[in-house]
């Protein structure tokens, strides 16, 4: 970075659309939050380190249906002034930016919530979205006495269903992690790539979750216990 002043990516005054969801959650969207989205995908598919992780299911391995990368927040503009931004209008700190690329319609992630806070009360999740729009669904933990995980994403009857894309912000905050799942379900057909550039916060208030995240792997054998989450052998 040379000091020089940085053209704006991101629009400070785009509208917010903000939603209060049950259980003490909420979701706001704000359309056309990155003023360049195509070219920041462009640029971010083509030079951030993807790798292929895994996650283990009944004691083996399987590979992630999407791409991961760990960012510098200062490798690009769009990120650096999205995570002043997400400090200035939210008054915290955030960790991030973590970033998912999902290739095409075959990638997609599963219900879940993002257990690995612990605290999970009070919460913040800002996700901007590069790419092409696909389903993005809440759905509530507790859905009239049936294990919501059974339920194909989108067809639960109480489902929201968001379509984030081509730069929109979408941030879940309160208690949306304890009290809803969210996931992003396959998309046959569609062919264009998605980014999520991903920060979170946590008040680290409340009663602390400790219920198996995502990331922790479902251990059924007699082997000795292994992460739950790795990259794959022979990425670096």
């Amino acid at each position: 970075m040379d000091g020089a002043p940085q053209e704006l990516q991101i629009d400070r005054a785009a509208a917010v659309d903000r939603r209060d969801l049950a259980g003490a959650a909420w979701v706001e969207i704000v359309p056309g939050f990155a003023r360049q989205p195509a070219e920041a995908l462009a640029e971010l598919r083509d030079t951030l380190p993807w790798q292929q992780s895994e996650i283990l299911r009944y004691d083996r391995y399987v590979p992630e249906k999407r791409l991961t990368a760990g960012v510098d927040a200062d490798v690009h503009p769009l990120l650096r002034q999205t995570g002043l931004h997400l400090r200035s209008r939210y008054r915290v700190a955030f960790t991030g930016v973590a970033a998912l690329l999902y290739r095409d319609g075959d990638d997609f992630q599963g219900l879940h919530s993002d257990r690995e806070l612990r605290w999970l009360d009070d919460t913040l999740i800002a996700i901007l979205v590069l790419g092409e729009r696909r389903p993005f669904v809440l759905r509530p933990r507790q859905e009239r006495g049936v294990p919501v995980e059974r339920v194909p994403s989108g067809r639960g009857p109480d489902d929201l269903i968001l379509s984030p894309g081509e730069g929109d912000l979408l941030v879940m905050g309160g208690a949306s992690q304890r009290t809803w799942l969210h996931g992003i379900p396959a998309a046959p057909g569609h062919d264009q790539p998605r980014i999520s550039l991903t920060w979170r916060w946590t008040s680290r208030t409340g009663r602390p979750d400790t219920n198996p995240s995502y990331y922790d792997g479902r251990q059924f054998g007699d082997a000795p216990r292994r992460p739950g989450y790795r990259l794959r052998r022979g990425d670096s």
